[in-house]
C-alpha cells in the first residue's frame, strides 16, 4: 500500500500543506518517495529511498515548491526491494506513472501479464515491481496512437485494469488486485480507483488528487470504486467507470 498526490493547475500553486500531510502519512508509508514535476522540458524526476518524514530534501520541496503539474508518491513496498529502481513514479515516452495497491500473487502471474506487453516495452523494465510492469502494459496499449487524447489515455488505463484483473482475479474474488493507478504527461492526467481509497478536490484554477483527504475543508470528493477520473488541458474533470471502456 502506498500514497499518491497530484496537482494540476493553471498557475503555480504551493504544495506545503499537502507535503506536511504526506510527511505524517510517511510514518507508515516509509519506503521512500518520488516526484515527477512537469514545469520544465524535460520534466524533473526525483526519487529517494529515505522516508519522507525523515528526509531533508522532501521537507525542502514542501517549503519551496510551487508548481502547475506535479505527482508525488510515498511507497510502502509490497513487491520489489526498497531501491531507487523500484521507486515511483516511473517515466518513459513522456508519461509518468505511479501505483497504490498490489497486483495479486504477482510472482505467480507475472509471466501471463508479460505476454500482453510488447517486447520493446518489456525490455525497458528496470525493477521487480508489479507497478512498473503495469506501466509497460499501459504503454503497449497506447502504441500506434501518435497524439493520444484524454479518452485514449483513459481507455488504455482501463484496459490495463481489465487485463490484469482477468489474469489475477479469476477464481479468487476474495483477494482481487488493487489498482489505484495514476498517469500523466503533465497536461492530461488520469487516475483509477480499485481496492484503495482515492479523492479529488477542486478549487478555482486547480485540481488535486490524493489517496486521503489531505486538508479538512470539505472540498474532497471520493472517487467511486472501479471509477476513473480524468483531468484535461483545460482542467475539466470527467468521471467514468472501468466498465464504460470495456
Amino acid at each position: 500500500m502506498c500514497r499518491l498526490f497530484a496537482v494540476r493547475a493553471d498557475r503555480p500553486v504551493r504544495v506545503r500543506r499537502a507535503f506536511e500531510a504526506l510527511k505524517q502519512q510517511a510514518l507508515e508509508h516509509k519506503d521512500g518517495w518520488g516526484i515527477a514535476r512537469f514545469d520544465s522540458d524535460p520534466p524533473h524526476l526525483e526519487v529517494n529511498v529515505t522516508p519522507a518524514h525523515q528526509c531533508a530534501r522532501f521537507n525542502q520541496l514542501g517549503e519551496e515548491l510551487a508548481t502547475q503539474s506535479l505527482i508525488t508518491h510515498l511507497r510502502l513496498a509490497s513487491v520489489g526491494s526498497v531501491t531507487e529502481r523500484n521507486a515511483h513514479p516511473f517515466y518513459a515516452r513522456g508519461w509518468a506513472f505511479m501505483h497504490n495497491g498490489t497486483v495479486a500473487r504477482f510472482k505467480e502471474h507475472r509471466a501471463r501479464i508479460e505476454r500482453h506487453i510488447a517486447p520493446h516495452h518489456l525490455a525497458q523494465v528496470r525493477g521487480e515491481t508489479d507497478s512498473e510492469t503495469c506501466f509497460a502494459l499501459f504503454r503497449t496499449v497506447l502504441d500506434g496512437i501518435a497524439d493520444p487524447g484524454l479518452d485514449d489515455v483513459t481507455r488504455a488505463l482501463a484496459r490495463v485494469m481489465t487485463t490484469v484483473a482477468g489474469v489475477t482475479d479469476a477464481g479468487d474474488a476474495e483477494k482481487p488486485s488493487a489498482m489505484n493507478f495514476l498517469v500523466t504527461d503533465g497536461r492530461r492526467l488520469v487516475a483509477t480507483r480499485r481496492g484503495r481509497t482515492l479523492f479529488l478536490s477542486s478549487e478555482p484554477g486547480a485540481r488535486f488528487i490524493a489517496s486521503e483527504r489531505l486538508w479538512d475543508d470539505g472540498a474532497w470528493r471520493e472517487i467511486a470504486e472501479d471509477g476513473i477520473v480524468g483531468i484535461d488541458e483545460r482542467l475539466e474533470v470527467t468521471h467514468s467507470r472501468v466498465s464504460d471502456w470495456a
